[in-house]
Formats: structure tokens, sequence, C-alpha cells
């Protein structure tokens, strides 16, 4: 079975998630054709092609694109409008920024669309602890930790056995997501954060927090998400 092509808003989306982890200021909106777009961005040192003759830059990396220089703006500085003719020009202006990515801002675009692809939807945050730019993965309700213990292959029948509701079998099941994250060679912490039976209404129930990740431990994290997302799928359609 082949994958279908991705659909023209599914190409912006892509594109919008990789500016996102760029940290680039942009606005974007549907081009004047079919499956284009036109980008609103401002230059950025971290991406040489932003600057000098931009349209010069892109067609050295394949792209054919309509480049506008705005006159600079007081709080916004200068900018550029690219207005991308075809789908096939939105994708590789996305595949052009994400060679130019941190290895942080990349392995946290990873495991956000590894985390998307089990169904958890969430911004993976990056965060300056010293000298060193941590992944922060954020707290998981009962519903999404449950969703990554299965995508990592936890134990179903240990699964079913826990009310994650109550707070002693929630810290046992911290303990089994935690030799579940163990299994694909990562020694992360993972803590059980109970919520009291007052304070549910406005905070929901026990949640699960992960601690920070390096950028190598969350690109391992997001290919065992991915890998055994691809297995889980083949099974289905063998079965």
């Amino acid at each position: 079975m082949t994958n279908s092509p991705p659909t023209p808003m599914a190409t912006a989306r892509a594109l919008t998630l990789v500016l996102e982890y760029a940290g680039l200021g942009f606005e974007l909106e549907e081009g004047p054709a079919p499956g284009g777009c036109r980008l609103r961005l401002a230059p950025s040192a971290a991406h040489p092609w932003t600057h000098g003759d931009v349209q010069a830059h892109l067609l050295a990396e394949g792209i054919t694109a309509e480049v506008e220089h705005l006159a600079p703006a007081p709080r916004s500085g200068r900018g550029l409008v690219l207005t991308l003719p075809s789908e096939q020009e939105v994708q590789a202006l996305g595949r052009l920024l994400e060679t130019r990515l941190t290895e942080a801002q990349n392995s946290a675009l990873h495991l956000h669309r590894a985390l998307a692809r089990i169904g958890v939807e969430r911004h993976v945050e990056i965060q300056d602890v010293g000298s060193r730019a941590l992944i922060d993965i954020g707290m998981f309700d009962t519903d999404a930790a449950a969703l990554l213990y299965r995508s990592l292959n936890g134990d179903e029948l240990v699964l079913r056995a826990l009310d994650l509701g109550d707070w002693h079998d929630h810290e046992r099941f911290a303990r089994e997501l935690e030799r579940a994250l163990a299994a694909t060679g990562q020694a992360l912490p993972v803590d059980s954060v109970p919520t009291c039976g007052q304070c549910r209404g406005l905070r929901g129930g026990n949640r699960i927090r992960l601690d920070y990740l390096d950028a190598g431990d969350a690109l391992l994290l997001a290919d065992a998400l991915h890998r055994n997302a691809a297995s889980a799928g083949s099974v289905r359609l063998s079965s």
C-alpha cells in the first residue's frame, strides 16, 4: 500500500510547523495559484538565504518564488514576501528551512511529529538550562500518557489492571512508563503528579511529567514512536 500524497492544506501545515520551530516571525496565507502560498517572513541570520538576492538564493536551491522586499517598519524591521507558485515549491522551502534548524530545534520538531502520529498534539518546548538547550515534552494527562505507554509497546494487561485516577496506581504507572522508555535505551525519570479530588475540576486528573531530554534522547524517543507506529500499522494491514 502506498502513502497518499499530502494535500495542499497538509503541506501548508507542515511548512507552518517548520517555521514555528525555526523561531521565525511569519505570516502564511493561500497564494494566487492552487497549492501555492504567500509567506511574509522576517530575515534571519540563521537563514542566510533570507538576505541579499533572495530570489537567486532560492533558485540555487531549486525553488522558484516571487520575492518582494518590504520597507523597514518601526517594530518589525525589514521583511520579505515570498509567493510560492505550487505545492512542490512549498515543500521545497520547508526542506530548506529544516536544514538550518539547530540541533535542539530539529529534535523538538521530530518529536512533535512523532507525538502527533500517535495522537498526542502539542508544541514541544525548548528550554535553555545553563549553556544547554533541552527539550521539554511537558505534562501528559491520563489519556495522553496511556497513548504514549501503548506506543512504546507497554504491557496492555498492566495498563488495564491500573486505575490511573488512583494515586497509588498512578505512581505505579509512572514506573511502568519509565520501564517502557528504558526499553528504547533511555533512562529517563518519570514523575507522577497527583491531583487531589478537590482540584480535579480545575486541573483535571493525575498527570505524568517526563524529565527534560537532550537533543539526542529526544530523537531516540521520536524514532522509537515512529518505528512502533509503523509496525502497528503493518500489523493492522496484515490482519
